[in-house]
């Protein structure tokens, strides 16, 4: 059974292994530390995506090399279903939206 450390199941994932860690932490995704580190087991991944996908489409082929594979990361929906899709792009829209000012400052100078 194949084993991933945190650096290795991010990439694995398509995220970034501090929001990685965030999930295993919340245990949003099944990981063990049996020390001071992360163990996520493939097949835990796999399942992780699997979950992500509201079609049930099938896991990846195992031993597909990541520049040969017609699978694409999204990262729709990271924490999974619809909703958190939904709250992703609503942070998002919040973080692109124009910063307003907060009243206004006078122009003369002295």
């Amino acid at each position: 059974m194949k084993t991933y450390d945190l650096h290795q199941a991010a990439k694995y994932l398509c995220m970034s292994a501090s929001h990685l860690g965030e999930l295993a932490r919340s245990r949003r995704i099944k990981a063990a530390k049996p020390g001071k580190r992360w163990v996520f087991l493939e097949k835990d991944l796999v399942e992780y995506l699997d979950a992500l996908y509201s079609f049930g489409v099938n896991t990846p082929q195992q031993g597909c090399d990541e520049e040969e594979s017609s699978w694409h990361c999204t990262n729709v929906g990271t924490s999974g279903g619809l909703a958190s899709r939904h709250q992703t792009e609503r942070e998002y829209r919040a973080l692109l939206a124009p910063k307003r000012r907060s009243g206004h400052k006078s122009m003369k100078t002295t």
